[in-house]
Parts: C-alpha cells; structure tokens; sequence
C-alpha cells in the first residue's frame, strides 16, 4: 500500500509541473462558456454547437462557481482525474495480474508523457478516460466474481462514461465483441445478464441520445463547411493512425523532420513492439480484453471517421490505460528480477524523457496565448484594432484580453474597409491562416488600405501576430 500511495503522490506531483500554461483555443472556449452560460443554457444551447456530451462543461461550471478560472484551477479536475485513473489501473492490473505487474502498470501510467499532458488539460479526455477505466474495472470485476455491487458499479459508471465523451461509446462494442468471443469461458447466468445491463444503460443515457441526433447533423454541417478543417481535427489518414502507438509511448513530442522523427523513434518502437507481442505471453481469457480495449476502439474510430471526422489520437487516450497494462504484463513475464528491472529502467526513461522535453521545449507545450495577448497590450493605442482570421474574436484572446481592446473577425460579415475605418494600428494573428486564409488575402487587404507591417512576432502554438500602422 506503501507503494501505491508513493507512485499515486509521484502522479500527482508530475502533473502539477507547468500547470499555469496559457489556456489554448479550445480550453478557453470551455471557460469562457462555463463561466458565462448558466447550467441550463449550458446543456440546450451550448452542446448543440459543441460535439461532445455535457457532463465535462457542467462539471467545469461548478469548479469555477467555487475556485474561479486561473489557469491552474480550471485544470485541477483534470489533474486529480488522471491521478485517480493511475490507482484504477493498479486495481484492474491486480484484478488481472499479480501486485507486481499492477504496480508497474500503475507507475507507467503515472509517468506516462501523454497522460500527463491531457491531466494538465481543461478539456473531457482525462474524465472520460477516468470513467472508462472504473467501468472497465467493474466489467472484470463481475467476470471474476459478480456480486450486486459489481453489477450496480458497471451500470452506473457506464452510464456516466456515456455523458463525459462519444467515442468512449466505442468500449461497448468492446464489451460485447468480448462477450461474445469468449462465451464458451462465461457463465450463462452472466452472460445473459449483460443483455438486461445494457439495455439499462441505453436507457439511463437515452436522455442525452435524444438532443445528439441535432448535435451531430450541426458537427456535419461545421464539417461539410470547412472540409480543410474536418481534415485537421480527424481525417482517416494511415498516418494518423500510425500516429496512436507514437503518441501513446512518447506523447506530444515530435521533429519537423519526418525521416529524422521515424529514426529517433525507431529503437522506442522496437522496444514497445516486442513487449506487445510479448505480452501474449501471459494471455489468458480475461486478461485477452485488455487487447479488445486496446484495438477495438482504435479500429472502429477509423472506420467512422470515413464518414465522420473524429479519428484524433487524443481522442482515443480512454485507452491508455489497457497499453499501459499490456507493457507491464510484458515486463514482468520473466520472473527474474535483473530483467524486469532493466525493462522497467527503460520503460520509465522513455516516459520520463519525454515529459521533461515537453516540459522544457516551449513548442510542445500549449498556445501562448497569455503571451501574445500581454504582447499586443503593450503597443496598443485609443484607436486600436485586434484582428483574426475567422468570423469573430477567438476565446484565448478574450479570455485575456478582459474587454480593453476593440477585436473582430476578418472574415465576418462586416468588410474590412469598415472594421478597419477607425483604426491607426491593427494587430493581425496569423492563427488559423492555414485553414481559413491560405492566400494571405487579409494580410494583402490591409496594405491596400494604406496599413504598413511595422513590426512582427511569434509566438508558440499562436504564430505570427503582425502589426500594422497607418
């Protein structure tokens, strides 16, 4: 127990590190709605506009009620979510395992680069991930010995997962495809009892099923509208999904060279591979649903986002855990301590190298937008004008900027002739550019209208912010 309290303390204290980064875009989209929206208007207005279920926004909205929105605050639940999910993967590690390997899943995940960083984030994936691991854990508890405690856990922690995220949805099928392949290894009486169980949970989460069918024609709508845009956020592209397993092990870091990257990575993907495959080593029927966890959703989010783009690796961190688990029954399959110890050795290098270079590199961690907000402050004047490349000011911005500065949208409806008519020094941010004016045509627009880029900076995650005088 000793241990598990250290590695769940080393946890908590991994992700507090840099907790204060500036909110990106869609974080303070989350605050900003939070704070302003009541609960109601929260769950029948915003989520329409918003493709994810409400639980995470009504959850964000209480915080602030008691702790306000600095940044530090607004991602505590996160922090204190992913904390609990590393103790849930030692429970469903020593479900399935012995002590050992569930300590050293547990500490895997606890140093984990991309669990730290999505605990560090004001966003639904760490409460999402957080609920899958307790219903995965009741799932296997009612596997082993099924009691009413286990059936009521698995119903309710389900149910719940349902509202925090959609493509937690996807362990369902991993439930019944599991059910289902190992029938002949589950008691009747259990087997059928699921039918009844998820027939439950369809109808505790029908409440929220009946406002998604307006929710998921207004994402389709946003997508057929900005087809460059769907292809960001979750295209079916082979190298997104190769991406997963590199994210998973490594986290948010990368190269900008692909080939130096792929070359980097190599060994890391060696080590990680032999100890998947390794893994099956260990397989028996019940410990076979970590890879039903594991690979099920991943292949199903791919096949949907040909119709849908939602195929994102971080999307998927509700799997985490099972990867986590795999590698640690891996590690310790050889009961010979020398071995474990080096395996671990290098697991722990893997994940703790790459959380301090996405600690220290500036370009791995979040938008700047605090910095480039600060930036445009202090050359602001009377008649100054804040600029972005979308139809309206961008919430990081507002967040920041506290209503000192005039802002719009270059590309609203309103001509930049007339945004514009008032103003002797515009500040122009290049973020988005790339999705919503390749060209450059705004840039072009404000030259002709007599508007001279006197000064330029850059700012990481945000890009370029350019000033221009008349």
């Amino acid at each position: 127990m000793t241990m598990v309290i250290l590695i769940l303390l080393v946890a908590f204290v991994l992700r507090l590190v840099v907790l204060d980064q500036s909110l990106w875009l869609d974080e303070a989209i989350n605050v900003n709605v939070a704070r302003s929206l009541d609960f109601k208007s929260l769950i029948f207005n915003y989520t329409l506009s918003d493709f994810h279920p409400p639980l995470y926004h009504l959850i964000l909205k209480s915080w602030i009620l008691f702790f306000g929105s600095s940044e530090i605050f607004v991602r505590l639940p996160s922090v204190i979510l992913g904390t609990a999910t590393v103790g849930l993967v030692y429970l469903i590690g020593k479900k399935l395992f012995e002590t050992k390997t569930a300590l050293i899943a547990s500490t895997l995940m606890a140093t984990g680069p991309l669990a730290i960083y999505y605990s560090q984030e004001a966003r639904m994936y760490m409460l999402a991930t957080f609920l899958t691991a307790v219903s995965v854990y009741f799932f296997i508890s009612i596997l082993k010995k099924e009691s009413v405690v286990t059936w009521f856990g698995f119903i309710v922690s389900t149910s719940v997962l349902l509202y925090s995220d959609y493509l937690p949805y996807l362990v369902i099928p991993s439930y019944i495809l599991y059910l289902i392949f190992f029938r002949k290894k589950i008691s009747k009486f259990t087997l059928k009892a699921f039918i009844p169980s998820l027939i439950l949970i369809f109808f505790l989460t029908l409440p929220w099923l009946l406002v998604f069918p307006k929710q998921f024609q207004a994402g389709l709508s946003t997508a057929a509208a900005s087809p460059t845009w769907a292809q960001v956020v979750g295209s079916p592209d082979p190298k997104n999904l190769l991406l997963v397993p590199v994210k998973f092990t490594i986290g948010r870091i990368s190269h900008e060279n692909d080939l130096t990257f792929a070359l980097i990575f190599l060994p890391v993907a060696v080590f990680v591979s032999f100890l998947l495959v390794f893994s099956l080593m260990r397989l028996s029927p019940l410990r076979s649903f970590l890879w039903f966890w594991l690979v099920v959703p991943i292949f199903l989010a791919f096949i949907i986002s040909f119709y849908v783009p939602i195929f994102a690796y971080f999307r998927l961190i509700f799997v985490l855990p099972a990867f986590y688990l795999l590698m640690a029954s891996a590690i310790n399959t050889i009961n010979w301590t020398p071995l474990v110890r080096l395996l671990l050795t290098f697991a722990l290098a893997i994940n703790l190298v790459s959380t301090i270079i996405y600690y220290t590199n500036p370009r791995f961690k979040r938008e700047d937008w605090r910095a480039a907000t600060e930036f445009v402050h202090g050359l602001q004047t009377p008649k100054s004008l804040v600029l972005f490349l979308a139809p309206y000011s961008l919430a990081p911005f507002d967040h920041y900027n506290q209503g000192k500065l005039k802002t719009a949208g270059a590309l609203g409806l309103e001509d930049i002739n007339v945004q514009t008519a008032n103003a002797d020094r515009v500040f122009l941010f290049q973020y988005l550019s790339g999705i919503n004016d390749p060209q450059g045509e705004v840039f072009e627009k404000l030259s002709k209208l007599g508007f001279v880029n006197s000064k330029t900076q850059d700012f990481p995650g945000v890009g370029f912010v350019y000033v221009f005088e008349k």
